[in-house]
């Protein structure tokens, strides 16, 4: 019986947005509600950290089992750390100008300051290991033609899509409008670029450092001053990845041709 690849496409989608779905469920029950109930702002910090490392470890678990991940959980080459590391100084640069006009950190309060690090880091190493390591993968083995880079590109950006949404529910806790459309444009860019990442370097743990490392550093950066950013800035906000879109792009056809040849 034949099985016909659009279909097969199509549900693994589905799959990818369930995914997305159970990690806001598990972002709000597991993380918020219990941290919530610690009333010191660093302890809320590092139970919101705590609690992000179970569910992390519990999705390194399912990528294992459902052999989702491909490469995904490889040991990260030199290479692979080699190419993270332009896109880590870009970022470690621009978002933190962008944001507060300096790179300094505010460590008035250290043990929150700690925990802020702490949590932001464990977001997004945990962001990676479901939108690049489960799903990505999820949506590169959807076609047994995927070694196509117009399939590869297919899943770069529905992965990247799917990462960005959940940016948008930060309106409902009063962040400001402007900022909140610049998160989800900023989101959508730099998943491709992350997806770029770990295609190239073969393993998820450079883009996860990297990822954790630059929330870690921007949330210190940003600690105790409130973002309402202007319609212009929003906008530099939104479209700073774009440079690192086309590196990689770049990167993405660069090993294509190799494989090929």
């Amino acid at each position: 019986m034949m099985v016909n690849p659009e279909n097969t496409v199509l549900r693994k989608i589905w799959i990818c947005l369930a995914i997305t779905i159970m990690f806001l469920a598990a972002t709000v029950l597991l993380v918020s509600v219990p941290a919530s109930r610690f009333t010191d702002p660093a302890a809320r910090e590092y139970a919101a950290g705590i609690a992000r490392v179970i569910v992390g470890l519990i999705v390194i678990v399912t990528i294992r089992q459902r052999n989702w991940g491909l490469n995904a959980l490889s040991s990260p080459s030199s290479r692979s750390w080699a190419i993270t590391l332009p896109v880590a100084v870009y970022c470690l640069v621009v978002y933190p100008l962008l944001f507060t006009g300096t790179l300094s950190l505010n460590l008035t309060q250290p043990n929150l300051a700690a925990g802020v690090a702490f949590n932001g880091f464990a977001a997004g190493a945990l962001e990676e290991l479901i939108f690049r390591g489960l799903i990505l993968s999820l949506l590169l083995s959807a076609n047994s033609d995927d070694q196509k880079l117009s399939i590869t590109w297919r899943a770069i950006l529905i992965s990247a899509l799917l990462f960005s949404l959940p940016h948008a529910m930060n309106l409902l806790v009063g962040h400001a409008e402007a900022r909140v459309l610049a998160q989800v444009v900023w989101s959508f860019l730099l998943g491709i670029v992350f997806a770029c990442l770990r295609i190239t370097g073969r393993s998820i743990w450079p883009v996860a450092v990297l990822h954790g490392a630059m929330n870690a550093f921007v949330h210190v950066n940003r600690l105790g001053i409130e973002i309402q950013p202007s319609l212009l800035r929003a906008a530099a906000l939104a479209f700073a990845p774009v440079p690192l879109c086309i590196y990689g792009a770049i990167l993405l056809h660069k090993q294509r041709r190799i494989a090929v040849t």
